[in-house]
């Protein structure tokens, strides 16, 4: 089979264009000893395995998932046999583990699949899978977990913590993200968010966008500012409404204390969208360069639209603008924006995207060549589209699933 150039993980974090390494049996088992002391090889139900205190632990290399898929998709794949290993150890009050392992240079990455989903689909030689940013932020920050768009939780650690992953359980401590996960609770809780409410209440406190037609978008800015001013967390992120001189006109400032650790953009976005909304590239380019890491933070919503329900709400928008004094610029028009103006949302899931050193080249790649297929410039936009959001995933939450646990 031809070797395919896909990505790889260098010491650093740093993205390499290789192909993958082959590993054999002996290799896995040597890497896994290495950073498991007191770790023995074993067979159990005829599959070789390795034991860790009551863990029994399986092994796959992780390697790409092949043509004609983007090099940052890779996968292990799960053996039917790998279910009789389980239920022999459930038997002995033992844990299974299925571990993928990456290994390319002086760099070894251990994947933790919880195998709860393989083993109710009874396996079948099934494919798990892990994208270059998991890999990424496990050799940045030691233990990475996520949960990918089928609700398979995949934790991603760095060889020198697997002993203590193992041992104590998934540890990630981040209190950007804890924001949001509070934030969430407050979104979320709020059900069906009817647009004459939404615009009153941005108009009481005089937001700025309380007018404008497309509002999902801003109540959620207004929310979201709203909490960080009021839960005091001003030292983590804020939210910026008017760009402050000497920064870039992103929406969310991530901080360490007073420095600017980096930028981010909150978005909101119908759930039948096929993309993220993204920001021009050379702006986007220059931030990246410069911080080295850009957060979407993205609000997907359920939709109600007013042209469904016979523009009742439409038309009471429009009449509320002009009791609130607001001039439209062609004049009052009761059914001003009415193909796509919304009468409900219903906020039920979030995803924070991280864009970094690996995986900026699948939204930047196109920035690099300047110009359209026939010679014309172009002002590029960044988008993500949802096939790839796994690669740039770091954290995500619906209304109704439960946090995996820390185990």
């Amino acid at each position: 089979m031809q070797k395919v150039v896909v990505d790889q993980i260098g010491p650093a974090g740093e993205l390499l264009r290789d192909v993958d390494p082959p590993m054999r049996e002996e290799d896995k088992n040597r890497l896994l000893l290495e950073a498991l002391p007191g770790a023995v090889t074993d067979v159990m139900a005829g599959v070789r395995v390795i034991r860790y205190r009551d863990q029994v632990i399986l092994k796959k290399q992780v390697t790409h998932l092949g043509k004609p898929w983007p090099g940052f998709k890779k996968r292990i794949q799960i053996p039917r046999t790998w279910l009789e290993v389980e239920r022999q150890a459930s038997a002995l009050g033992l844990r299974t583990r299925f571990v993928g392992i990456y290994h390319y240079g002086g760099v070894t990455i251990f994947v933790d699949f919880d195998p709860e989903r393989y083993l109710r689909q009874k396996a079948n030689n099934s494919a798990a899978h892990v994208a270059t940013n998991d890999l990424y932020q496990a050799q940045v920050n030691g233990q990475f977990r996520r949960v990918d768009r089928s609700g398979n939780v995949v934790t991603s650690i760095r060889s020198a913590s697997l002993q203590d992953y193992l041992t104590d359980g998934y540890e990630s401590h981040q209190p950007r993200l804890d924001v949001f996960r509070q934030f969430n609770s407050v979104l979320f809780g709020m059900g069906h968010v009817d647009a004459m409410m939404a615009v009153k209440a941005m108009h009481e406190d005089r937001w700025p966008d309380r007018f404008q037609g497309e509002w999902p978008g801003f109540f959620l800015e207004y929310e979201f500012d709203r909490f960080v001013r009021t839960e005091g967390v001003q030292g983590l992120v804020e939210f910026q409404k008017v760009k402050a001189k000497g920064r870039y006109d992103y929406d969310l400032v991530f901080k360490s204390g007073a420095t600017v650790a980096f930028y981010g953009d909150l978005k909101a976005s119908d759930v039948v969208k096929q993309e993220s909304p993204g920001n021009d590239a050379g702006n986007f380019a220059r931030c990246l360069a410069e911080f080295g890491r850009f957060w979407y933070v993205v609000y997907e919503h359920e939709t109600v639209h007013a042209r469904d329900n016979g523009d009742v709400a439409t038309i009471a928008w429009n009449e509320w603008r002009r009791s609130a004094g607001h001039l439209a610029p062609k004049g009052y028009n009761p059914l001003s924006y009415a193909r796509r103006f919304k009468e409900s949302v219903r906020f039920t899931r979030m995803s924070v995207l991280e864009v970094n050193d690996a995986n900026a080249g699948v939204v930047l790649g196109d920035f690099a060549q300047g110009q359209q297929p026939d010679g014309a410039a172009r002002a590029l936009k960044v988008m993500i589209k949802k096939r790839n959001v796994d690669n740039f995933l770091i954290y995500s939450e619906a209304v109704g699933q439960s946090a995996p646990s820390r185990s």
